[in-house]
């Protein structure tokens, strides 16, 4: 089929199966396209290799003239693309199919077992290539010495990575068979360990006329597969009954040493750049692939000595102020105790391990074993199961997992949100420790958070003397890198190096003396309704004013003495109940009450109040100085969306309203509430109206822009609201580059048009 040039389009082109693929396809000359629900390091690695990969799932994403649609196990059929894969008739193939068109044009070396196969896979590459026998490579795992997980080579050999997790590994018909160790493992798919044992049978009836089987002589479960096999097969592992076995094993941090013996003759000593026993049985698989290609042991050993891991495989992340941070891709019992073995090279270090369970399957068969496989943590913490593909069962969590460590002699476990572990983690460190991110899931990404931390990414180096400095002279709420699309209606941002939420107006001021004495910039959040973050996020302190003290509500006549940090929502709503007219026609805006004066909102024209400024009696401040004054309405200048308060930051503020009738009030707020879901955007993610109104204009922005007829104009994930045409939304994922480059387009626009330049109304940070 890859003998002619084909048109493949990948549909979870994002994996690292998949990726691995794409890559050697492109090689190859083939044109490959593709798409994933997120971008990735993997998809810009494509794209900047050729490919056209799409974020998201849409039917329009398949090229016209598609000969193949290649998909993964984790696809859904209903996938849009898959539907218009069937509707046009095109060739559709699962992604171990393809991997076998490759695969099986060449002599190929597949690893498979539960556990190793990458580790393996990426020894057996590197020996090949650093031998000079130039392989084709595919693994699911990125190494360092490949600068990726494939490469196209011209030599005989092919090395891959072999799925048993479905038995996909059927399609592949390899000459060397390595198999690392089988275990109880994939039960939604195969049920029992029969069907298991089955699965690698037929995997190893494939292979090639001739062919060979490398295989862990300590375990049971391959000795029963291999049976009845009468090909070539040679075994490793540490009893002195296998084919190869070591011998004085010694671990010095990353570094591992042992003598090979090969048939009880010592062929010499193998020097490993990675730790654990468990690497000298994947090391030993690679060695007896090498030799029976007739590679001699001093080439292998010099070939693999400086191979330093995978990806995700006991990766050394951070090593700062003398903390380490190791990554590793562990999600199986029996991985996470080799892992933890492998720590005990560094004797004196306090053990912090994350874990993430993956999958509900997993967490409920293995509960009582994950329970003993964390002996020796110092420190434990857990977080909700990533589910993969799977639906929750009921009574499966983290839970089962932490009731058995517990059980089992581990005293200190705690259950932490994903965005809560960085923070934690950072205030809890010292000089000494090992801290494991564990797991299979989107945990990953608590490792990048804690690695840049560790390393001292960011203005303020968010490191752990300074947070537990902060957190000493500060009352309140601190965390570390919290991430701003949680915090901004956007849903854009990257992550604050600083968030505090002080407990009150004294521990406010002493966060921005901290702040100022450290010359950490900082900067004062309501509920973020009309803020663009950057996607660097904001390197230094967002300060919420969120604590109960900045959210008094007192009411006495007309007068409302209200907190900054209080909902201007609620506040519109509690008003109108208790018959004052003023507010009704800011239902809607989603900001607080300090950050809806600062900027002087306003609703709808209203005969009593256009704006909330002309509401405003009085207002508590704290000013530049870090005194605490008292600002009448004749000390205060509102303008549209702006005022004259400056660095002041308001504590609290009176308004004077009027009466009115309750039941008309909450009836002319529902009348401006419909108003506004039919003209604005209320439904998705957006920061309110992107421009000031042009002084002096007759047309308003959204006009301006509406009759450029720009509404549906789409940056990346950013979107001219085809509704309100001032509103810029966050339609699928958007960045605040694809923002600003819409804004930027915006601009252009309305000057070459009106010769005005807009002044944006979003406050940029």
């Amino acid at each position: 089929m890859l003998s002619e040039k084909r048109k493949i389009h990948f549909v979870g082109a994002g994996g690292i199966g998949m990726s691995a693929i794409a890559q050697v396809l492109l090689e190859m000359g083939h044109s490959v396209s593709g798409s994933d629900l997120e971008e990735n390091p993997v998809t810009r690695k494509l794209s900047s290799a050729g490919a056209s990969i799409f974020t998201g799932h849409r039917s329009e994403n398949l090229p016209a003239g598609a000969d193949v649609i290649v998909y993964s196990s984790s696809i859904s059929k209903n996938n849009p693309e898959m539907s218009e894969a069937a509707r046009r008739k095109v060739k559709v193939m699962h992604r171990a199919q393809m991997l076998g068109e490759i695969f099986n044009r060449k002599k190929g070396v597949a690893v498979t077992g539960t556990h190793g196969k990458t580790t393996t896979t990426s020894l057996v590459a590197v020996m090949l290539k650093n031998a000079g026998l130039d392989p084709t490579v595919l693994i699911g795992g990125e190494v360092k010495l490949f600068g990726g997980n494939a490469r196209l080579g011209s030599g005989d050999y092919i090395v891959a990575e072999a799925d048993e997790s479905d038995s996909s590994f059927h399609h592949l018909k390899p000459y060397y068979a390595v198999i690392t160790n089988i275990e109880m493992e994939h039960l939604d798919h195969f049920k029992n360990m029969a069907n298991i044992r089955d699965s690698y049978r037929s995997f190893i009836r494939n292979l090639k006329k001739g062919g060979m089987v490398f295989y862990n002589r300590d375990d049971a479960n391959i000795s029963k597969v291999l049976l009845d096999f009468k090909g070539r097969r040679e075994s490793f592992g540490f009893s002195r009954d296998a084919d190869m076995h070591p011998e004085d094993i010694k671990m010095d941090g990353f570094k591992t040493l042992f003598r090979c013996v090969y048939k009880n003759k010592t062929l010499g000593t193998v020097r490993l750049s990675i730790p654990g026993e468990h690497n000298v049985l994947n090391a030993m698989a690679a060695i007896l692939v090498g030799m029976d290609m007739d590679l001699s042991f001093k080439t292998i050993s010099k070939a693999i000595k400086d191979f330093d891991g995978a990806k995700r495989r006991f990766e050394l992340r951070a090593d700062a102020d003398g903390v380490m941070l190791i990554d590793d891709y562990a999600h199986h019992p029996t991985e996470i105790s080799a892992v933890l073995n492998a720590c005990r090279n560094w004797k004196k270090k306090r053990v912090i391990a994350i874990f993430q369970p993956h999958r509900y399957t997993r967490t409920k068969l293995l509960a009582d074993e994950f329970g003993r496989c964390f002996s020796g943590v110092d420190k434990l913490i857990l977080t909700d199961i990533f589910p993969a593909s799977e639906k929750a069962i009921e009574g499966v969590s983290s839970k089962m997992i932490y009731d058995r460590v517990k059980k089992s002699g581990v005293r200190d476990v705690v259950i932490l949100g994903k965005d809560d572990i960085a923070g934690y983690v950072m205030g809890i460190k010292k000089p000494g420790d090992m801290i494991l991110v564990l797991g299979a899931g989107d945990i990953k990404n608590v490792a990048n958070e804690l690695s840049k931390m560790i390393s001292g990414g960011g203005s303020c180096g968010p490191d752990g003397s300074v947070v537990r400095e902060l957190k000493r002279s500060v009352k309140g709420e601190i965390r570390v890198r919290e991430d701003l699309r949680r915090r901004t209606s956007f849903k854009i941002g990257g992550p604050a190096d600083l968030w505090v939420e002080p407990e009150d107006a004294r521990n406010l001021r002493k966060a921005i003396a901290f702040a100022r004495s450290r010359n950490i910039p900082y900067f004062i959040i309501g509920n973020g309704s009309n803020l663009l973050a950057s996607d660097e996020g904001f390197k230094g302190m967002i300060i919420h004013l969120g604590a109960e003290a900045f959210r008094n509500i007192r009411i006495d006549g007309v007068k409302v003495r209200v907190g900054a940090g209080f909902g201007l929502p609620r506040l519109v709503r509690i008003a109108c109940e208790k018959g004052l007219a003023g507010l009704e026609s800011m239902v809607g805006i989603p900001g607080t009450v300090g950050g809806a004066i600062y900027m002087n909102a306003g609703g709808y024209a209203n005969p009593i109040y256009g704006n909330i400024g002309s509401a405003v009696e009085s207002l508590k401040v704290l000013d530049s100085s870090g005194r605490i004054r008292r600002l009448k309405a004749g000390d205060l200048n509102f303008g549209y969306r702006t005022s004259n308060l400056g660095s002041n930051i308001i504590l609290e503020a009176v308004l004077k309203l009027e009466k009115g009738e309750s039941k008309n009030l909450i009836e002319s707020s529902l009348r401006f509430l419909k108003m506004k879901k039919e003209k604005h955007v209320l439904d998705m993610p957006n920061a309110g109206c992107v421009f000031k109104n042009p002084k002096g204009f007759h047309f308003t922005c959204g006009q301006m822009i509406d009759t450029l007829k720009l509404k549906g104009k789409r940056i990346g994930g950013a979107e001219i609201s085809p509704k309100h045409a001032n509103f810029i939304v966050n339609k699928d994922g958007a960045s605040y580059k694809d923002v600003m480059d819409l804004v930027g387009f915006i601009r252009k626009k309305v000057k070459d048009s009106y010769d005005i330049d807009l002044e944006l109304e979003v406050k940029v940070i």
